[in-house]
This record gives C-alpha cells, structure tokens and sequence, in this order.
C-alpha cells in the first residue's frame, strides 16, 4: 500500500477482551486530555458491529482476542479506504506476531506489562510520530532485520518502523538532492535532516542516499504490484 500522509489522533477506541485491562487502560486514556476515548469494546465482532469504530483514529487492538484475533482484524482494518491507526498490544513479544502484524498494518506493537507513565509515553509517541514499539520489541525487531538486511521484507518492515518525520525526510530524498534542498521544503535545519538520513540508514541498513531510495523503489514497484 502506498505511504499516505500521517492523520491526527485524537479519537482513540480500545479492544480488550480482559476486563479488568480494558478498565485500566481505559482510565487511563479518558485521563488524557489531547484525545476522547470514543469506546471501549470486549470483542473484534462488537467493534464491527459498532459504527462508532469508524470515527476512531487509533484503535489499540489486543492481539489474543477470541474469535477473530487481534492480527486478524488488523488486517481487515487495513483494507478499508480510511483506516485507523492500530497498535497491537499482547503480553508477548513472539518475532512472528510481531512481524505479522506490522505487516499487515500495525503502527505499534505493545506488551502489557508496560507501567502507566511508559504507556502514555507510547501514546505521545504515536500521536507525534506515528509509531510506537515497546523497546524490547523494536530490540527484536532490530535483531531480526541484522540476521536478514537484504531481504526485500526485511527492509520493508523496514520502512514501516520509520518516524513520520522520518518517512518525510525520505520521500524527499527523491526530489531534492541535497540536505539543504531537503530541509528547505520541510521546513529543518540541513544538520536536522542529516541527523534523520543517519537513523533512516541505520534502520534501513544501508549506507548511502542511493541505496535508501533503492529500497523505496522497491516499495512502490510491490504497492503497484499489488493493485
């Protein structure tokens, strides 16, 4: 799917079938001021069978849902034509669920576990950027992009992992050859854009512009591929 500019958050619905987790993190979103918690549902097939899913911006999808599972409804989330954000969130951080899901369309991935001020870190986080990894999923998700850097998915996921600010500084790299061009359209510093090209580099394990951009090019031969 092409990258599309990022939205704002401010509508957020959770779905937890546990009770007592969907309470507290619902106590914990209603107390945010920046956002309005639009529902809280026990059940991928409630939040279907709710229209109020559609007004919702990020959605926090638990991913061992019964039924039809947290990956499951990432995915059917993302074939619609304005989908939400979605941030899967388990309590484990087994590779293959964790890839599965930013593949299919995830924008973060969360372990419960996490404490309250680390949780709403993560929120600002999305809201801001756009992505939101719990660190010892973005070390997995590091170490596994090590063992495979070269592989067309690997590097796709890859470029799903990118900050918003991030993606911005790459599909620039397109049209604008220098930092400066660069920072000039997106309103930085050239030094500002340079600190981003070195994370864009290290996260796509790359070492030049040319070969960044030959992993974009290989995005948008698979979305036009796919359609």
């Amino acid at each position: 799917m092409p990258h599309s500019p990022r939205k704002s958050i401010q509508r957020i619905g959770l779905v937890e079938d546990d009770p007592v987790y969907r309470a507290y993190t619902s106590c914990l979103l209603k107390n945010r001021p920046e956002v309005e918690l639009v529902h809280a549902w026990e059940s991928a097939e409630a939040m279907l069978a709710d229209t109020r899913f559609l007004l919702v911006d990020l959605l926090f999808i638990d991913l061992e849902l019964p039924g039809i599972s947290g990956l499951e409804l990432v995915s059917r989330l993302n074939m619609l034509q304005n989908p939400p954000s979605c941030v899967v969130l388990t309590s484990s951080i087994e590779s293959e669920n964790v890839i599965s899901a930013i593949r299919d369309g995830a924008s973060g991935y969360l372990i419960k576990t996490l404490d309250s001020q680390t949780f709403l870190e993560s929120l600002r986080q999305m809201i801001m950027d756009g992505v939101s990894l719990s660190p010892q999923v973005a070390r997995m998700l590091l170490d596994e992009f090590r063992l495979t850097p070269h592989q067309p998915a690997a590097r796709h996921l890859a470029l799903k992992i990118l900050t918003s600010r991030e993606r911005q500084v790459l599909d620039a790299m397109v049209t604008h050859g220098s930092a400066k061009g660069m920072g000039e359209a997106l309103g930085l510093s050239h030094e500002t854009v340079r600190v981003h090209m070195k994370k864009i580099y290290q996260k796509l394990h790359v070492n030049s512009k040319s070969e960044a951009l030959a992993v974009l090019a290989q995005e948008t031969q698979s979305s036009f591929t796919l359609l």
